[in-house]
């Protein structure tokens, strides 16, 4: 059964890591997600700017997203590995990251994840890998 962007707004809800973060649901389709959080000024580092930490959760999340989207809620992903490379600072304001997964197999998903900020200019872009729950 396909995983719809509803499904996800729901499992949100109940994930409180992202409640914390306030991390918004935009859309989910088939193997591509785009998500959202409000920058504040408890994710600004010391400099001024938004942690690199925040972009590296935005892409895992979206990437896992993007995950349940292809295989549905079963698959229950698990990172086993993640690169993001960090493009250009950010601060105050609404960060997006979407995804697409680029290879699914059986016991092993792997996708592109950016992060761009209000104005569409790209912050961070990474790859992850995920552990997929075989079909059973």
């Amino acid at each position: 059964m396909a995983w719809t962007t509803e499904d996800e707004k729901v499992w949100n809800l109940t994930n409180p890591f992202r409640q914390h973060l306030g991390i918004e649901i935009k859309w989910v389709k088939d193997k591509r997600a785009e998500i959202s959080i409000p920058i504040t000024d408890n994710l600004i580092q010391a400099y001024g700017m938004v942690h690199g930490g925040i972009y590296c959760v935005l892409i895992d999340t979206v990437l896992g997203t993007a995950v349940r989207g292809g295989y549905g809620f079963d698959a229950k992903p698990l990172t086993t590995d993640l690169n993001v490379s960090f493009l250009r600072p950010s601060g105050i304001g609404t960060l997006y990251a979407t995804a697409e997964m680029i290879k699914t197999g059986r016991q092993v998903a792997v996708g592109n994840g950016d992060v761009r900020d209000a104005e569409g200019r790209l912050l961070a872009t990474g790859r992850g890998s995920f552990l997929v729950r075989p079909q059973e």
